[in-house]
């Protein structure tokens, strides 16, 4: 495994990288307040199996990759910076496998609705496919009451000036030892940084209304109940977003972020995915 750079859409992206180059792509997106330094754990079993795997930073977290405004970080700007760096590493409209947790299975969810030739398989952790929130929503006000509630953190979040607070308390509240942690700290240790990273909250309002397509590919989900910010029902009505195969894995007594909290057990679903719908 070893760091590089990938230059798209005019920016420089961090990325860590592994396996042969010659091997079909895998792409994984971290979530917040992490980076790629969330899939380490990962990266090695996946790039073991002849793929080439590619964890970036996020725009917003990496300094090369730091636009000012807000709309620079609706979800659809995310999504094209994931396709054009698949082009500058595959070529053109290659196609790949797409991995991805927290606010990346949201960037993913996206891609591959509205993309569904570009991505071969997918697996999301934690947040579900957006057209499940809506159907819960609409199955009972109380199911929609229980996901605001879940999600009340997004107004603290898209505070200006609450940044660094709010940085602090998600990785308290994830439990994990400093070494797990560290090069969260240290890449997000700026008044700038943590301001473009926390923009995505800011710019939910601009796409939370949209209305994606279900998607087609082989689709893992793994929901881990304990970190409680997605309602039972959406994690249960995922399996109506996807109409390709699918298979739901729920993790119990494993809280965010799952990739480092139960690292074995999710790369052996990874690895098990890839096995049953890419070898």
């Amino acid at each position: 495994m070893q760091s590089s750079r990938i230059t798209a859409r005019g920016f420089e992206f961090e990325a860590l990288t592994d396996g042969p180059e010659n091997g079909d792509l895998v792409i994984l997106l971290h979530g917040l307040p992490r980076n790629c330094w969330e899939w380490h754990h990962q990266i090695p079993a996946i790039a073991a199996l002849g793929f080439r795997v590619v964890a970036p930073d996020l725009r917003g977290f990496c300094a090369g990759a730091r636009p000012n405004a807000v709309a620079d970080y609706h979800v659809q700007e995310y999504v094209d910076d994931v396709l054009e760096i698949a082009d500058t590493l595959g070529g053109e409209g290659v196609r790949f496998h797409l991995m991805a947790t927290s606010i990346g299975a949201t960037i993913a969810w996206r891609l591959a609705a509205f993309n569904p030739d570009r991505v071969l398989t997918l697996a999301c952790l934690n947040i579900p496919h957006q057209g499940a929130f809506f159907e819960a929503a609409q199955a009972s006000k109380a199911n929609a009451n229980d996901q605001r509630e879940r999600f009340s953190y997004f107004d603290d979040s898209s505070k200006t000036g609450n940044e660094r607070v709010m940085f602090h308390r998600m990785l308290e509240k994830q439990g994990l030892p400093l070494e797990e942690t560290e090069p969260y700290r240290k890449a997000l240790d700026s008044e700038e940084a943590l301001e473009a990273v926390y923009n995505y909250y800011r710019a939910i309002p601009l796409w939370q209304r949209d209305r994606l397509p279900k998607c087609s590919m082989p689709t893992l989900y793994v929901w881990p109940p304990e970190s409680a910010n997605i309602a039972p029902m959406a994690a249960k009505l995922n399996a109506n977003q996807v109409t390709g195969p699918y298979t739901f894995e729920t993790l119990e007594n494993v809280h965010q972020p799952i990739l480092q909290a139960a690292p074995e057990k999710l790369t052996e679903l990874l690895v098990g995915h890839l096995r049953r719908h890419a070898l």
